[in-house]
């Protein structure tokens, strides 16, 4: 097993620790490419990024989705992923409903109106992304960042302990 990195001791090394400063780098640049592309979506279909995401859960669970599945999707609080909800019903883009099986659950489902909305919010994100990526990265550097961060992605999620 390697030696850990030797940890900080004074604050001008833990500003100048490679590791903070990859990590900073990548919360930088996520929330960068999240306003720009939030930004695209809000004018192209009128939804914010995270509507845009609960969308894009539904569109593949098209006999609804269990408001407990979308929360740990969003990696939201049960009580935030309600106020988003219920933002998105308030606007017409998706339904609640009881479950048949189960009426202590509610499935979230999409209306043609949510759906008009993704599609229109999809173009614009990937115009937008295309944009971005192939401005800074060729095509493999893309390809392999997307990778990368997945496989990142995947690991944190395994780590985080449930959200209440």
């Amino acid at each position: 097993m390697p030696d850990p990195a030797p940890q900080p001791r004074t604050a001008a090394q833990a500003a100048a620790d490679p590791r903070i400063q990859a990590i900073g780098v990548l919360f930088n640049t996520s929330a960068l490419m999240e306003r720009l592309l939030g930004s695209a979506i809000q004018r192209a279909a009128g939804i914010s990024h995270s509507m845009f995401e609960v969308l894009l859960i539904l569109a593949a669970q098209p006999e609804g989705t269990a408001m407990s599945r979308l929360s740990d999707g969003l990696v939201l609080t049960s009580g935030g992923a309600t106020r988003l909800i219920d933002r998105m019903v308030e606007a017409e883009l998706v339904t609640r409903a009881p479950s048949p099986a189960d009426r202590r659950v509610q499935l979230v489902s999409m209306t043609e109106l949510g759906e008009r909305a993704l599609v229109a919010a999809a173009a614009a994100h990937t115009r937008e992304a295309d944009r971005l990526m192939h401005g800074a990265l060729s095509s493999t550097e893309a390809a392999d960042l997307v990778q990368a961060l997945d496989r990142l992605g995947r690991h944190a999620r395994a780590e985080l302990p449930p959200l209440g």
